[in-house]
């Protein structure tokens, strides 16, 4: 018994011996990294820009991160020199791991965005969950934007990737989404744009606005994607619900509807020379917003006027977007991977032709759209 209860005693003891934080750091000890960009630097280098927290504490109650940031840059010839350096500059040890949002400025994603999402991985301190945003603004200043009440860049462009709902003009991208894509090649990677606005209320201040979606030829940038062609993508996607869609009913007048739900269908077939086409059918539930036009009443002949019209814009928006795939040759769908998988005979032989055939490939868009809640009673 005195054996047992010795060995018990010994297990605690060696517990409690080995829990604690040994090797830790403090809070003290740290700069808490919440948002990151990435610009170019001199001499073909890479501009590392890191928005930091304050922290501090009162008395003897801790206060934590107060409502402030500064930045801290460094410059290297890859991402990981660039963050080594960084430390020349701080007091503190950084830490990455809690950096929700990486920002890409638009020249370093046209040199190829690939070897800097394999560093961020390989650091193995950022989250998979971690956003990423490009833009044609220095990312350094977008991450000193403003916006109401989000104290941290981070906060205000997460907040703004979750109106993508709403907007059709933005997702939440992540780094194993981008990092997926690139490793398996299924499909072309597409990565949410972002752009800095002045401030009305006070000039020398800037915001943020999401501004549709950049668009990749393997992990080079090649265009902007705006808003019908994004809008169009999204519906060709299947992934699209809760934003607007107008039509007109008379001079500067329009009738608003609002997706509530969004499905399609994409099938790929070959023609007679071996060619690939594709038929993408798409079925889209609206509701009735508004009618502008007064002398237009709700009616069945009226609703089943509307339900054609509505076909043809979402069928020229789809159309849009399926232009612009095929002249930046931008493979957004995974037709690649689609046209792999039901002719796997077939893809071998023409793969290595891919970027000659996609931009030649047949497409055809087949719209069903169906209005429901217009109040409209008999």
């Amino acid at each position: 018994m005195n054996a047992r209860m010795g060995l018990i005693i010994f297990a605690i003891g060696a517990c409690l011996l080995n829990s604690g934080c040994k090797g830790g750091m403090e809070l003290n000890q740290l700069h808490i990294v919440h948002t990151v960009g990435i610009d170019a630097g001199r001499n073909n280098g890479i501009k590392l820009t890191a928005e930091i927290s304050l922290l501090s504490s009162s008395g003897q109650q801790p206060k934590g991160m107060q409502e402030r940031t500064f930045y801290l840059s460094g410059e290297g010839s890859s991402l990981f020199e660039a963050a080594r350096l960084m430390r020349t500059k701080s007091d503190r040890s950084l830490l990455w791991g809690h950096a929700t949002v990486v920002v890409f400025n638009k020249a370093v994603a046209e040199q190829g965005i690939g070897k800097h999402i394999m560093a961020l991985r390989r650091l193995r301190e950022f989250r998979n969950s971690t956003l990423i945003y490009v833009t044609e603004d220095k990312a350094s200043d977008v991450l000193e934007a403003t916006m109401p009440n989000a104290t941290i860049t981070s906060q205000a462009l997460r907040g703004l990737s979750e109106g993508g709902e709403n907007t059709a003009l933005t997702e939440e991208k992540t780094l194993i989404d981008v990092y997926d894509h690139l490793i398996n090649e299924d499909t072309d990677i597409h990565v949410p744009a972002v752009q800095l606005l002045e401030d009305p209320s006070a000039k020398k201040k800037k915001l943020l606005k999401t501004i549709g979606i950049y668009a990749f030829d393997k992990d080079r940038l090649v265009g902007l994607m705006k808003s019908k062609e994004t809008k169009g993508f999204y519906r060709a996607m299947g992934s699209l619900s809760g934003s607007v869609e107008t039509i007109p009913c008379g001079p500067n007048q329009m009738i608003a509807f609002e997706n509530t739900s969004s499905n399609s269908r994409v099938k790929i077939g070959l023609d007679a020379d071996g060619n690939p086409k594709v038929h993408i059918e798409i079925n889209a539930d609206l509701n009735l917003a508004s009618v502008q036009c007064e002398t237009r009443e709700v009616t069945l002949s009226s609703i089943e006027e509307w339900e054609k019209e509505l076909n043809k814009s979402i069928s020229d928006a789809v159309e849009r977007f399926i232009a612009f795939s095929q002249k930046k040759n931008s493979d957004l769908l995974g037709i690649k991977e689609r046209m792999h998988r039901k002719y796997p005979k077939h893809w071998k032989k023409v793969k290595d032709k891919w970027n000659e055939i996609y931009p030649r490939t047949t497409f055809s868009v087949e719209v069903h759209s169906r209005i429901d809640h217009t109040n409209f009673t008999t």
